[in-house]
């Protein structure tokens, strides 16, 4: 790990403020479903955010007879309300125009200005829990030219055009909520890799990731989780990379690195697992928000949205690690299905501030 000064916990100063000249690293690589076991660089390292309220370490967990009946009643409710987002995502009205349209999409920027930083813990805390970010609406519909992609198949340079052609997409559709907001958006360039890459977060494996010390976005063009998602899902790669924009939201919105620096100052691992999760899970329901948002004009269909949820059924840290008991750093399926699906039936990015949500609803 090459980001030294991540790795010192930042230092109390006088009331909860920490020492400015000891924070300024970043956290590592963010991935979108490496379970711990089989990457270590995947996803938040550990250092995540800890709350005295809305949640704090999870106690011992009892076996109870209502589990099994509770966790079904949830799937019955998440399988209704699939059927629902579909309905209301597939029928949006053809003739609406296309929101934000007259906005002129920026080129990749490869000096992007400095990650908005909190001067406290307190200041931290209200970045991840009742951030500005979590008061805007996405525009819905948005036009977007990106066509599907095989990434199993595809050129690095047919990866990468698709790929930039995305990042312009999604900054069309989170301007208007970012800037609302107060904040300032940036669009990431797209690298394409193979087995490994070094990069100001340190070296990367196989992956796709988002790294915040660049504020850019990368690729491997050898992921085998992928290929076989594509196959059932042609609207995958789309997916996954809308997740890793989903980090770069946080990161320009002050979320990512108070989560992180917040996170350090935690010193329970249970935490910064629990915590680390939570960034994971509201990355795919920004996802979902986004898919939602470019859906008529991408001409993703009804058939599509189960391919769509299996997406973030695969990179579960159980359907990765084959642990159902696994206790890891990205969501079980059911969580990241969850968040996914809420992504994609709602504008409102308050619906996604899973850091005031119930515990449950990010295992």
């Amino acid at each position: 790990m090459t980001q030294q000064q991540w790795g010192r916990q930042p230092q109390p100063g006088p009331r909860g403020q920490w020492n400015q000249a000891n924070f300024g690293g970043y956290p590592g690589p963010q991935g979108f479903g490496r379970a711990p076991q089989r990457s270590g660089f995947a996803g938040p390292q550990l250092g995540q955010p800890y709350y005295a309220g809305p949640f704090a370490p999870p106690p011992r967990r009892r076996k109870s007879p209502l589990r099994s009946l509770l966790f079904a009643l949830t799937l019955l409710a998440l399988v209704a309300f699939v059927a629902m987002v579909g309905t209301n995502l597939l029928n949006q009205p053809s003739t609406a125009a296309y929101q934000n349209d007259d906005y002129q999409v920026p080129p990749p920027d490869k000096s992007p200005p400095p990650l908005p930083l909190p001067e406290t813990y307190e200041q931290a805390e209200q970045f991840v829990v009742s951030n500005q970010f979590y008061r805007q609406t996405a525009p819905i519909p948005v036009r977007c030219n990106a066509q599907t992609i095989n990434v199993a198949t595809a050129s690095d340079a047919q990866l990468k055009s698709h790929f930039e052609t995305l990042m312009e997409c999604l900054v069309r559709v989170w301007q208007p909520p970012v800037e609302n907001a107060g904040f300032q958006i940036v669009r990431p360039t797209v690298t394409i890799y193979g087995k490994d890459i070094t990069t100001r977060c340190g070296k990367s494996e196989v992956n796709a990731f988002y790294c915040s010390a660049d504020q850019q976005v990368y690729f491997s063009n050898l992921l085998p989780e992928y290929v076989t998602i594509v196959q059932r899902n042609k609207w995958a790669a789309d997916v996954v990379m809308a997740h890793e924009f989903g980090h770069a939201l946080q990161a320009r919105t002050g979320i990512l690195v108070s989560a992180h620096a917040l996170g350090q100052n935690s010193g329970s691992q249970a935490v910064e697992l629990e915590s680390s999760r939570r960034l994971e899970v509201q990355a795919d329901c920004l996802s979902g928000m986004f898919t939602r948002a470019v859906s008529e004009s991408i001409g993703i269909q009804q058939s599509d949205l189960a391919g769509i949820e299996a997406t973030y059924v695969a990179v579960g840290d159980d359907t990765l690690s084959r642990n159902p008991n696994i206790v890891g750093n990205h969501g079980l399926a059911r969580s990241r299905q969850y968040w996914g699906v809420t992504g994609l039936g709602t504008s409102d990015v308050g619906k996604c501030n899973t850091f005031t949500a119930n515990r449950s609803l990010v295992r």
